[in-house]
Protein backbone atom coordinates (compact mmCIF):
# COMPACT_ATOMS: atom_id res chain seq x y z
CA UNK A 1 0.00 0.00 0.00
CA UNK A 2 0.92 3.46 -0.52
CA UNK A 3 1.89 5.43 2.91
CA UNK A 4 0.87 8.82 2.72
CA UNK A 5 3.39 11.60 4.16
CA UNK A 6 2.14 12.99 7.50
CA UNK A 7 2.72 15.99 8.81
CA UNK A 8 4.45 17.39 12.40
CA UNK A 9 2.48 17.73 15.24
CA UNK A 10 2.24 18.37 19.12
CA UNK A 11 1.20 16.15 21.21
CA UNK A 12 0.73 16.69 25.16
CA UNK A 13 2.92 13.30 26.20
CA UNK A 14 5.05 12.11 22.96
CA UNK A 15 5.87 16.23 22.22
CA UNK A 16 6.58 17.67 18.87
CA UNK A 17 6.82 14.75 16.27
CA UNK A 18 7.95 15.33 13.23
CA UNK A 19 7.72 13.42 9.81
CA UNK A 20 11.24 11.03 9.35
CA UNK A 21 13.49 12.40 7.08
CA UNK A 22 13.54 9.33 4.10
CA UNK A 23 10.61 7.43 5.09
CA UNK A 24 7.10 8.31 4.29
CA UNK A 25 4.69 7.77 7.04
CA UNK A 26 6.27 7.37 10.30
CA UNK A 27 6.37 10.26 12.67
CA UNK A 28 9.94 10.68 15.27
CA UNK A 29 10.09 11.99 18.86
CA UNK A 30 12.63 11.57 21.47
CA UNK A 31 12.77 11.44 24.87
CA UNK A 32 15.79 10.73 27.58
CA UNK A 33 16.02 7.40 28.97
CA UNK A 34 18.27 7.53 31.68
CA UNK A 35 21.46 8.55 30.28
CA UNK A 36 20.61 8.66 26.65
CA UNK A 37 18.52 9.96 24.10
CA UNK A 38 15.80 7.17 22.77
CA UNK A 39 14.77 7.95 19.11
CA UNK A 40 10.98 7.21 19.09
CA UNK A 41 9.05 6.60 15.55
CA UNK A 42 5.48 6.09 15.76
CA UNK A 43 3.90 4.11 12.31
CA UNK A 44 0.34 3.90 11.84
CA UNK A 45 0.94 1.27 9.10
CA UNK A 46 -2.24 2.10 7.78
CA UNK A 47 -4.54 2.40 10.48
CA UNK A 48 -5.29 4.83 12.81
CA UNK A 49 -3.07 7.61 13.41
CA UNK A 50 -4.85 7.80 17.12
CA UNK A 51 -4.50 4.47 17.92
CA UNK A 52 -0.94 4.79 17.50
CA UNK A 53 -0.40 7.53 18.98
CA UNK A 54 -2.18 6.39 22.14
CA UNK A 55 0.08 3.56 22.19
CA UNK A 56 3.24 5.27 22.40
CA UNK A 57 1.88 7.79 24.91
CA UNK A 58 1.16 4.88 27.22
CA UNK A 59 4.57 3.71 27.07
CA UNK A 60 5.95 7.63 27.72
CA UNK A 61 5.40 7.27 32.21
CA UNK A 62 6.92 3.68 31.96
CA UNK A 63 9.57 3.83 29.86
CA UNK A 64 12.37 3.09 32.24
CA UNK A 65 9.96 -0.20 33.23
CA UNK A 66 9.54 -1.66 29.89
CA UNK A 67 13.74 -1.13 29.11
CA UNK A 68 14.20 -2.97 32.08
CA UNK A 69 11.44 -5.77 31.21
CA UNK A 70 13.14 -5.37 27.55
CA UNK A 71 16.56 -5.67 28.97
CA UNK A 72 15.51 -9.04 31.39
CA UNK A 73 13.98 -10.82 28.39
CA UNK A 74 16.73 -10.11 25.68
CA UNK A 75 18.90 -11.82 28.28
CA UNK A 76 17.43 -14.31 28.79
CA UNK A 77 17.03 -15.18 24.87
CA UNK A 78 20.59 -14.16 24.11
CA UNK A 79 23.16 -14.71 27.22
CA UNK A 80 23.32 -18.28 26.57
CA UNK A 81 24.39 -17.53 23.30
CA UNK A 82 26.88 -15.05 24.27
CA UNK A 83 28.31 -17.06 27.63
CA UNK A 84 28.69 -20.10 24.31
CA UNK A 85 30.14 -18.42 21.82
CA UNK A 86 30.16 -15.09 21.15
CA UNK A 87 32.31 -14.02 23.87
CA UNK A 88 35.02 -15.75 22.44
CA UNK A 89 37.07 -14.86 19.01
CA UNK A 90 40.31 -13.75 17.25
CA UNK A 91 42.02 -10.55 16.53
CA UNK A 92 44.70 -9.46 14.27
CA UNK A 93 47.68 -8.41 15.42
CA UNK A 94 49.84 -5.58 14.29
CA UNK A 95 51.50 -8.22 12.50
CA UNK A 96 49.23 -10.33 10.84
CA UNK A 97 48.79 -12.97 12.99
CA UNK A 98 45.65 -13.74 15.07
CA UNK A 99 45.36 -14.04 18.27
CA UNK A 100 42.67 -15.38 20.38
CA UNK A 101 40.54 -13.86 22.78
CA UNK A 102 38.00 -14.74 25.74
CA UNK A 103 35.61 -11.99 26.86
CA UNK A 104 34.25 -12.86 30.40
CA UNK A 105 31.06 -14.64 31.15
CA UNK A 106 28.03 -12.92 32.35
CA UNK A 107 25.42 -13.15 34.44
CA UNK A 108 21.70 -11.77 33.17
CA UNK A 109 22.16 -8.47 35.73
CA UNK A 110 25.47 -7.90 34.02
CA UNK A 111 24.68 -8.90 30.34
CA UNK A 112 21.29 -6.63 30.78
CA UNK A 113 23.63 -3.73 32.23
CA UNK A 114 25.93 -3.70 28.88
CA UNK A 115 22.57 -3.44 26.56
CA UNK A 116 21.78 0.86 25.40
CA UNK A 117 18.84 1.70 24.34
CA UNK A 118 18.48 3.40 20.91
CA UNK A 119 15.03 3.80 19.82
CA UNK A 120 11.74 2.62 20.46
CA UNK A 121 9.48 2.18 17.60
CA UNK A 122 5.55 1.86 17.31
CA UNK A 123 3.60 0.42 14.95
CA UNK A 124 -0.40 0.23 14.55
CA UNK A 125 -2.22 -0.40 17.44
CA UNK A 126 -0.36 -3.22 18.90
CA UNK A 127 3.44 -3.66 18.51
CA UNK A 128 6.02 -1.93 19.89
CA UNK A 129 10.22 -2.82 19.26
CA UNK A 130 12.89 -1.58 21.46
CA UNK A 131 15.86 -1.35 19.57
CA UNK A 132 19.50 -1.42 21.79
CA UNK A 133 23.48 -0.89 20.80
CA UNK A 134 24.51 -4.52 22.27
CA UNK A 135 27.83 -3.15 24.66
CA UNK A 136 30.46 -5.32 21.62
CA UNK A 137 28.99 -8.14 23.10
CA UNK A 138 28.08 -9.21 19.20
CA UNK A 139 30.40 -7.70 17.53
CA UNK A 140 28.47 -4.72 16.84
CA UNK A 141 24.97 -5.52 15.69
CA UNK A 142 21.94 -4.15 16.55
CA UNK A 143 19.66 -6.17 19.22
CA UNK A 144 15.68 -5.59 19.06
CA UNK A 145 13.12 -7.01 20.59
CA UNK A 146 9.59 -6.79 19.30
CA UNK A 147 6.20 -7.27 21.36
CA UNK A 148 2.94 -8.52 19.33
CA UNK A 149 0.74 -7.52 22.24
CA UNK A 150 2.31 -3.57 22.99
CA UNK A 151 2.92 -2.99 26.63
CA UNK A 152 2.21 -6.45 28.26
CA UNK A 153 5.52 -8.38 26.50
CA UNK A 154 4.18 -11.05 26.74
CA UNK A 155 4.13 -12.32 23.00
CA UNK A 156 7.94 -11.03 22.17
CA UNK A 157 10.75 -12.13 19.94
CA UNK A 158 14.67 -11.22 19.86
CA UNK A 159 16.29 -10.35 16.55
CA UNK A 160 19.89 -9.69 16.22
CA UNK A 161 20.41 -7.18 12.82
CA UNK A 162 23.29 -5.80 11.02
Amino acid sequence: MKRIKLAGLDHPLLGRLEPHETLSGILVTSRKLGDVQLEIWVDPDDGLLDDVLRLAASAMPMLAELDARCRSLIAADLLPSYNTGWRFGQVARADGAMEEFEKPALTESEFAAKLSPTSLHVTGGSLIEFWYADGEMFWGHSIGLTSFNGLALTDVHVEMSG
